[in-house]
């Protein structure tokens, strides 16, 4: 038995080593699986690719039309006697 720190501690490593090793070695089961379920899990795959392209493509149209409308403010901010007389014309229009 050992008697001194480093030799358990040497002992302890060792035994750690060892049983990682036999644990670690073991083999995988075989894969249940069919071509049918590896068939619908690609298609299932593809599907969620094509609807986030198609997502992807929404929002960049969004974020287009976020900047224009933002751009459109930012040009008439500070103009109040503009946006008065479309108000004004927006009114008069609907028959206020």
């Amino acid at each position: 038995m050992p008697r001194t720190i480093a030799g358990l501690l040497g002992l302890a490593s060792l035994l750690l080593v060892l049983g990682a090793g036999l644990v670690g070695c073991a083999s995988n089961p075989p894969c249940d699986t069919t071509v049918t379920q590896v068939q619908t899990s690609q298609d299932g795959c593809a599907a969620a690719t094509d609807e986030l392209d198609s997502a992807r493509e929404a929002r960049a149209e969004l974020e287009a039309e976020v900047s224009a409308t933002r751009a459109e403010l930012a040009q008439l901010e500070g103009q109040p006697e503009v946006l008065e007389r479309r108000l004004h014309e927006l009114r008069k229009g609907s028959g206020r």
